[in-house]
């Protein structure tokens, strides 16, 4: 081995640098290799921005800018030579739009920033530039507010999918309690018609109007009406009981008017003392809806209803009266509560509240995620949020959110409650590139990938799960071509994974992991880091290296600590665990042999402040239910965990694999409690969102910090 190769597996195994054949890579602005042809997005047809939609009886909620113009140069644009300047034209302003956006005008309407981009181009090409414009703006079928992929995307794009899907809800309602009003304001009528009062000369006159009056001597056909009509058909009782119900119809404040209740909120608590304010009212509105609907049709019987509706109240709301109602939408910035935020959230999902909730992320590569293995909360929720069973889950990067809208409007029109985890890509850390590179990077890293879960898809995971859009997710890292020239400046190509060291080298925060190789030190030793976690190539003697450009697009090659491949390899690891659900659909009769479909979300009335009663959770292994399997209690000195309420969220797991490991079922247990510390125990269920991980008593009398870990411990005994 050269003192070369010996100097790069030094700083491989310690992160130091010792020796001058390895470079420092600060202030270079290196950036992954793969990233070379993206320097400008304006000069890109990609998916944003987006068009926002204000949609009016179906129709998608959302367009791409580029999926528009080209809508436009299919109608107006001939094929050939002919339709050439209008589509040149046409996609230049495609472009100036986008080179709006990018220096710093603020998002409006569609309108708007196409008229500004116009009159910059017909500025420069005239009367012929007006002419095709124009003809594209006249054929321009949609119109919204422009959403560039940035830090705001996240909750402009799911604030206006729930928004459509909650108007569409809530109009709805208002239809059915419109309908009701008239119908039950026209029976009173009737019945008015037939009292003395309704047969008086002066009522029937003022029921036909002055233009006929002179034809009618209401005098005799109030004589006339005396006789046949005979009495009221409403019994004072029932006139009380509609009397009532139309005022509770007309001054509900859920759908319409200027005192409507609003639903969208800052903090998960707000929104959750707003829900439980609102059930008596709900209570009311559904017992009134139900009362009418009777009334209208005639079948409301006394002896029945009347003590089966003095009775109804907030305790009698089950999960079909609540999706009468519109959602409550809660954004929120991960790095708001850390761990006991977390806790609050996943509890505040559990109980059933119809809660819509955005988690938006912009940083997953704090120091945390090398030094102790975790990643941020964002990329935690939506794994742990999944094990609730009942809740719609959908992660997402923001690059991504197009190609998910409907997940996304699903999520929003789901009955229950739902949580979408978005990383942003728009924080302090890779800076100088744009937001939309660093969240596709880290889907194409897997560091955030998406994923989503639908209870009301299916009985079971291979329905419920689904890995969309991911790129080539078969594959540990997706795979793609680098074309450069080599130091003879020769044309070489090179097909290299894209995997979490390259997303980490975008962060120049963490260029410590990195040292830089001269092309005369680059050797057969050197192999790429997507390989050697492969474990396709390398040996003893090997060193993990990823390619790199910096600013003028030079390529170079990085040597990779250890410690950023540790962390590589638990992110491996979590995607191999989601590929393992995913092939769920691909393999039903292995899953059928081992997992029991989850239990359907009940429809349990909602608690008096509570929320809906907790649903199901996965069953054990088919044909061994856990009701027939009795488990010996386990001794209070010996560590332990309530297994079958686990909800693999892989943090005790990867925390110490030797001391904690999964059943058949994916159930978390203690494998070997002496494969670790106390300290580890007590952190794993400090860590633990469901609280089922018991530390039990210390093995090792002489650890350090056993009075404050004792302490610690008693909460979980």
């Amino acid at each position: 081995m050269t003192a070369a190769s010996q100097e790069q597996r030094f700083f491989h195994l310690t992160g130091r640098r010792s020796g001058t054949a390895l470079g420092s890579v600060d202030g270079l602005a290196l950036r992954p290799a793969l990233f070379a042809g993206f320097h400008d997005l304006t000069g890109l047809r990609y998916d944003y921005p987006v068009v926002l939609v204000e949609r009016e009886g179906g129709g998608p909620f959302v367009h791409t800018l580029s999926g528009l113009i080209d809508d436009v140069l299919t109608e107006i644009a001939p094929a050939g030579a002919s339709g050439e300047r209008l589509r040149r034209t046409v996609r230049r302003l495609e472009r100036e739009i986008r080179v709006l956006l990018a220096g710093g005008v603020a998002p409006g309407r569609l309108s708007a920033l196409w008229r500004e981009a116009a009159e910059r181009l017909i500025a420069l090409g005239g009367a012929p530039v007006e002419q095709d414009l124009a003809r594209a703006r006249a054929a321009l079928r949609a119109d919204g507010e422009l959403a560039d992929c940035d830090a705001a995307l996240p909750a402009r794009f799911v604030a206006h999918a729930w928004r459509v899907a909650q108007e569409r809800r809530a109009r709805r309602l208002r239809r059915t309690i419109d309908t009701l009003v008239v119908q039950l304001s026209d029976l009173v009528r009737a019945d008015h018609l037939r009292s003395e009062s309704g047969r008086h000369a002066d009522t029937l006159r003022s029921g036909v109007g002055a233009s006929h009056a002179g034809l009618f001597d209401f005098d005799v056909m109030a004589k006339l009406l005396a006789g046949p009509s005979g009495k009221s058909a409403l019994s004072a009782e029932r006139r009380r009981r509609i009397d009532g119900v139309l005022e509770a119809l007309r001054g509900q404040r859920f759908v319409g008017g200027e005192a409507a209740y609003g639903y969208e909120f800052g903090a998960i608590d707000a929104a959750l003392a707003a829900f439980r304010e609102r059930l008596p009212a709900m209570a009311e509105l559904v017992k009134a809806i139900a009362v009418a609907e009777l009334e209208v049709a005639g079948h409301y019987a006394e002896p029945k209803h009347d003590d089966y509706f003095r009775d109804y109240d907030r305790r009698s709301l089950g999960a079909a009266e609540l999706a009468l109602f519109p959602g409550y939408l809660v954004c929120l910035d991960a790095r708001q509560g850390g761990g006991p935020g977390r806790a609050r959230l996943l509890e505040a999902l559990s109980e059933g509240v119809p809660l819509k909730v955005l988690v938006e992320t912009d940083d997953i590569l704090d120091e945390s995620t090398f030094s102790e293995g975790t990643f941020s909360l964002g990329t935690q929720l939506a794994r742990s949020a999944m094990g609730l069973n009942d809740v719609f889950v959908l992660q997402s990067a923001s690059s991504n959110l197009y190609r998910v809208r409907e997940r996304v409007l699903a999520a929003m029109e789901y009955s229950g409650p739902a949580l979408l985890s978005v990383f942003s890509g728009a924080g302090d850390g890779p800076r100088g590139l744009p937001p939309y590179l660093v969240a596709a990077a880290a889907m194409q890293s897997r560091a955030f990938p998406a994923f989503s879960y639908d209870p009301a898809a299916g009985a079971d995971w291979a329905q419920r799960f689904s890995l969309e859009e991911n790129p080539q997710p078969a594959l540990t890292w997706p795979v793609h071509e680098l074309s450069y020239a080599d130091g003879e400046l020769q044309r070489a190509t090179e097909r290299l994974p894209f995997t979490f060291v390259d997303f980490v080298a975008c962060d120049p925060r963490h260029t410590a992991h990195f040292a830089r190789v001269p092309r005369e030190h680059w050797n057969g030793g050197m192999v790429l880091v997507g390989d050697l976690l492969a474990g396709s190539t390398g040996d003893g003697d090997t060193v993990p290296c990823v390619y790199a450009v910096d600013a003028d697009r030079r390529l170079h090659k990085l040597v990779v600590d250890e410690k950023l491949v540790q962390a590589a390899r638990r992110c491996a690891d979590t995607w191999r665990r989601l590929q393992e659900l995913e092939g769920l659909k691909r393999k039903p009769e292995p899953v059928a042999a081992t997992l029991a479909p989850l239990t359907t979300p009940s429809a349990s009335p909602v608690a008096a402040g509570a929320g809906a009663a907790p649903t199901g959770a996965v069953t054990a292994v088919a044909g061994a239910p856990a009701a027939e399997a009795p488990v010996a209690e386990p001794s209070s000195d010996e560590p332990y965990i309530e297994t079958p309420r686990c909800t693999s969220c892989n943090e005790c797991t990867l925390a110490n694999n030797r001391m904690f490991a999964y059943n058949e079922n994916k159930q978390a247990y203690v494998k070997d409690p002496s494969a670790g510390t106390f300290r580890q125990l007590v952190e794993a269920a400090e860590s633990c969102q469901v609280a089922i991980i018991h530390p039990g008593k210390p093995r090792d009398p002489n650890e350090s910090g056993l009075d404050e870990l004792l302490k610690r411990a008693e909460a979980f005994a």
